[in-house]
C-alpha cells in the first residue's frame, strides 16, 4: 500500500503567529519540530497499517522545513519547489491508497485560525471555485490521485469542520 503525505506548517499544533511559520524567526525552529514530529507520527501510523510506500512532500514555504533524520526510513522526502502544476502534492498520482493532509489549515475566509490563509495571503483574500470559495485542502484534494474519501486532514477543529460545509 502507498501512501501519499503533504505536510505544512500553519495547522500544526500550538502555532498561532506568522513568526511561527518563518524560518528567519526563532519561534519557527519549535514549529518545525513539531511539523515533523506530526509527519513522523503520520508515517508511523500508516506503517502500522501495512504502507509499503511512502512519499512525503514538504509543502511549507521553500519546502525544506521538514528535518529527514526525523522521518522513518521508509519513508521518501520530496522537498522544495520544481515548478510542478500540482505544487503542495507534487508526486501524488493515482498509485497511491491514500493521501494524508498533515499541518494543513482553513482556509482565507475562514475564521477560527488565526493563521488562515489560501495559498498566499500576501497575494490572494481567498479563491472560488465554481462560484465556491475553497480552501488549500479542498482545491489540492481534487488532485488526481486516490479516491477522494480516503483523502484526510490531520485536524479536527471546528472551525475546519464548519468551513468545509460551506
Amino acid at each position: 500500500m502507498k501512501i501519499f503525505i503533504s505536510a505544512d506548517i500553519e495547522g500544526v499544533t500550538g502555532i498561532t503567529d506568522w513568526t511561527e511559520a518563518d524560518p528567519a524567526h526563532p519561534d519557527y525552529e519549535q514549529f518545525r519540530e513539531r511539523m515533523s514530529a506530526e509527519v513522523a507520527a503520520a508515517c508511523e501510523g500508516a506503517l502500522a497499517a501495512g504502507a509499503s510506500e511512502i512519499l512525503v512532500k514538504d509543502a511549507h514555504w521553500t519546502g525544506r522545513n521538514l528535518l529527514a533524520e526525523r522521518l522513518p526510513r521508509q519513508a521518501r522526502l520530496l522537498r522544495s519547489w520544481s515548478g510542478h502544476p500540482y505544487g503542495m502534492v507534487q508526486g501524488l498520482d493515482a498509485s497511491f491508497s491514500a493521501a494524508l493532509f498533515v499541518g494543513w489549515h482553513s482556509g482565507a475566509w475562514c475564521g477560527g485560525n488565526p493563521l488562515a490563509h489560501t495559498l498566499s495571503s500576501s497575494r490572494l483574500m481567498g479563491l472560488r471555485v465554481n462560484g465556491h470559495w475553497v480552501s488549500e485542502f479542498q482545491l489540492y484534494a481534487s488532485t488526481p490521485g486516490p479516491p477522494r474519501s480516503r483523502a484526510c486532514r490531520s485536524s479536527s477543529s471546528a472551525a475546519m469542520r464548519r468551513c468545509a460545509r460551506r
